[in-house]
């Protein structure tokens, strides 16, 4: 189930979109395009290789990137079955596009807990995390918040992560092109893939 925090980051995310850079829906793509698209956020983080991540050095390509967190119950493993499902449905297509799954789960993912997470679904994802102190700035940089939540049901020292369940596209120009919501579904997506391609 998507918590509070999930709906409350998307709805934030969302309305700045609208009000702030002129988002509109336009069929048949399903992300919401943002009218002027800016460059994205710096985003550098080592992988669980000690390999340096740098989404700004992948101008020329699409890229996906979701902040998420490996012990999510819901969105998080949702999404990311839907990005295979789509990549998978373009064939060798698929390999032009780019999946990034960030979490923002520090005290509990290391780089290897979340590549190996990111490659259950397909192995060409990409699983990076950030330190707190990396978090911090991304936050920052990219507009969203994070918070730990106690939700019933859980064990003692188990918790949640609200965290914002939408998708950000970057397009080849290095820009924030879209923001597609939390229930695109896969074949929504493959459709969107099809186009940028």
């Amino acid at each position: 189930m998507i918590t509070p925090a999930h709906r409350l980051c998307t709805l934030t995310v969302a309305a700045a979109a609208f009000t702030a850079l002129g988002c509109r829906r336009e069929p048949p793509q399903h992300g919401m395009l943002i009218a002027d698209p800016q460059p994205a956020p710096a985003l550098r983080l080592a992988d669980a290789q000690g390999r340096a991540f740098d989404l700004g050095a992948r101008k020329g390509d699409i890229t996906f990137v979701y902040f998420g967190y490996t012990h999510c119950p819901d969105v998080c493993p949702t999404t990311l079955g839907d990005w295979a499902r789509a990549r998978a449905s373009l064939g060798p297509k698929g390999a032009a596009i780019n999946f990034v799954f960030v979490s923002v789960d520090p005290e509990r993912d290391t780089p290897a807990i979340v590549q190996a997470y990111a490659h259950q679904f397909d192995s060409s994802f990409v699983g990076l995390v950030a330190s707190v102190a990396q978090l911090d700035t991304i936050k920052a940089a990219w507009g969203f918040a994070v918070e730990r939540e106690d939700m019933p049901g859980m064990k003692p020292g188990e918790y949640g992560v609200g965290h914002p369940a939408g998708v950000y596209l970057i397009d080849r120009d290095g820009r924030m092109k879209f923001i597609f919501a939390p229930d695109t579904k896969s074949a929504e997506l493959a459709s969107d893939m099809k186009r940028l391609l």
